[in-house]
């Protein structure tokens, strides 16, 4: 099992669902803790090292989306936004906040096992293909730390990056000038292939294009190719 032994908080406010889904992961192997609030969820990143957060959307305290948000730069664990709301712009707004899956009530559990168990996966590949890639990109006023997740632009500004931003950076740029397909791309940022309806890719590059111009980098560099892929344009990174 990918993610056995790993650590996972699951922050929910329905009991029944909380206890279904702790003891199937805890069957698992995995060591759970549960939440069910806010408060709680940022006393559990505080304490524990945890390598995944499953967020319901609404708890009682306050919006899950805003908690992945606070978590997303509290801690280093993966996160997993679980909730009712499954329309295109609810799930592109979690994304937008910094996670790694999005999931709709009710999810099977073997769904929501496989969907945890791709996270981690990819979270582990990521770390390994920063280490074997410790080397810092520099393409004209362009700089990136693939290990230190840092993206540097001119006069010495700096942005971080989030892992899944900088492995999409990384595999466009070793591809420089090369078109790299939304399935190649899928596969070595998410971990999964690429479908029709997902927007992740999308969401994720709109995140990094807007980081560009924070480092004074023009965004065109990331150049959208309609209905294949994405092309980095090494003239235009500077």
């Amino acid at each position: 099992m990918v993610g056995a032994g790993s650590v996972i908080a699951l922050i929910e406010d329905d009991p029944a669902l909380s206890r279904g889904v702790s003891e199937y992961f805890t069957l698992a192997g995995f060591h759970v803790i549960v939440g069910a609030s806010c408060r709680e969820a940022r006393a559990i990143a505080a304490a524990h090292q945890v390598d995944l957060f499953i967020l319901d959307r609404n708890l009682p305290d306050g919006d899950g989306l805003s908690l992945a948000g606070h978590l997303r730069h509290a801690c280093d664990a993966s996160i997993i936004i679980l909730t009712g709301q499954g329309d295109v712009n609810a799930r592109v707004e979690g994304l937008n906040t910094g996670a790694d899956d999005y999931l709709v009530k009710p999810a099977a559990p073997e769904e929501l096992l496989a969907r945890v168990n791709a996270v981690i996966r990819r979270a582990r590949a990521g770390r390994t293909r920063m280490v074997s890639a410790s080397n810092v990109w520099r393409i004209n006023n362009l700089t990136l730390d693939p290990v230190n997740n840092q993206l540097g632009g001119t006069a010495d500004a700096q942005a971080d990056l989030t892992e899944i931003e900088t492995l999409i950076l990384s595999r466009l740029i070793q591809s420089q000038d090369e078109l790299v397909d939304k399935n190649s791309l899928s596969m070595f940022a998410l971990g999964r292939p690429w479908q029709p309806e997902d927007r992740s890719i999308d969401v994720h590059l709109a995140r990094l294009r807007r980081k560009f111009r924070d480092v004074g980098l023009n965004e065109k560099a990331i150049h959208t190719v309609r209905g294949k892929g994405y092309r980095f344009i090494s003239i235009a990174a500077g």
